[in-house]
């Protein structure tokens, strides 16, 4: 039997992205043979994994999970699966180290800086592993995370767009933050939010605010500019019931953050707005965005961290250069 251990801790979008490499590896003809697929993030990213058939085990850290607890977790499962494989989805040199302190004889990292994942879409940064595991030719567009919903959850998601008949948009203002950073660079202006739910409204067509609770703030304004409070449901429901409600949407709109994911992994269509980061090398193959330039994006490079240009950037021009009527016109068909 192959036993593989993959190790993503977040951000939430990265992890649900990262589902399409253990659903590729599940259908291909490797799979003919036993392949046993445990999973270790933290707890908070558990419900993005919950009840997908790729993944046989789940291994969560807390919170606040240092190098030690993160060690001794390896450990335990490396005494379970001595045979084990560890796909390790982080840049970190520091976390490959640590595998191989706590007894992994193969560890198998998937590097940004090579190719052709460092010029290429994040996806192809697991076509690369795959690679490594035999498992060779994948096309980007081949890959596609995958996120399970309950038959329940599907209701209940179509439940809250009760009684829109017409066209469903599911728009996320917020974003752009996990537990390590934020770039608020990376939103759009809420007022643009505003005239764009406007114009939404005015054609009927039914429009649902998501995001969490941190965004909550944001959304509430927006509702209050609009009229329409009972439309804001961000921090008002769990990551597994937005991503219903997501699913259930016409068109998923929204700055670079998780709620395009959850279209993507769901089937949905979605509508990215870019300007640090770059739509082409995120956005779901075939799917439409706009990219904001201004001449010096996009800036964002995962190598530089917190310390490179998107985080240091005192105003997003590039997302301001992105228009209400541009939006408009590519998804009010």
């Amino acid at each position: 039997m192959s036993e593989y251990l993959v190790v993503k801790l977040g951000a939430a979008g990265d992890v649900l992205l990262t589902t399409a490499l253990t659903r590729a590896l599940r259908q291909s003809p490797r799979a003919s043979c036993p392949t046993w697929v445990a999973w270790l993030t933290y707890e908070a990213m558990l419900p993005l994994l919950e009840s997908n058939p790729d993944i046989d085990e789940q291994l969560a850290l807390k919170p606040a999970a240092g190098a030690r607890e993160m060690a001794d977790c390896l450990r335990r499962w490396r005494h379970a699966h001595p045979k084990g494989t560890i796909l390790l989805l982080h840049r970190s040199r520091r976390m490959q180290a640590l595998a191989w302190l706590t007894g992994f004889r193969r560890v198998l990292r998937c590097d940004p800086t090579e190719r052709p994942s460092v010029n290429g879409h994040r996806l192809h940064r697991q076509a690369v592993l795959l690679a490594k595991l035999g498992v060779a030719n994948v096309e980007v567009s081949q890959l596609r995370p995958r996120l399970e919903l309950t038959p329940q959850e599907r209701a209940e998601g179509e439940a809250v767009w009760f009684p829109s008949r017409g066209e469903r948009w599911a728009i996320a203002p917020g974003g752009a933050a996990n537990n390590w950073a934020t770039m608020p660079q990376r939103r759009w202006a809420r007022e643009r939010f505003v005239e764009l739910g406007a114009r939404a409204l005015g054609a009927d067509i039914a429009v649902r605010w998501l995001g969490g609770s941190e965004d909550r703030a944001l959304t509430n304004w927006i509702c209050s500019q609009l009229g329409t409070p009972r439309d804001n449901y961000a921090g008002r429901l769990s990551l597994r019931q937005s991503a219903a409600v997501a699913g259930a949407a016409d068109r998923v709109i929204g700055n670079d953050s998780l709620p395009l994911v959850m279209a993507h992994a769901l089937g949905s269509r979605s509508f990215g707005l870019y300007g640090p980061t770059a739509g082409e090398l995120i956005h779901a193959p075939g799917e439409d965005y706009l990219q904001g330039r201004v001449g010096c994006g996009p800036c964002y490079q995962p190598q530089s961290g917190t310390r490179g240009r998107a985080y240091r950037c005192p105003r997003a021009r590039c997302m301001e250069s992105i228009s209400v009527n541009a939006v408009w016109e590519a998804n009010h068909v």
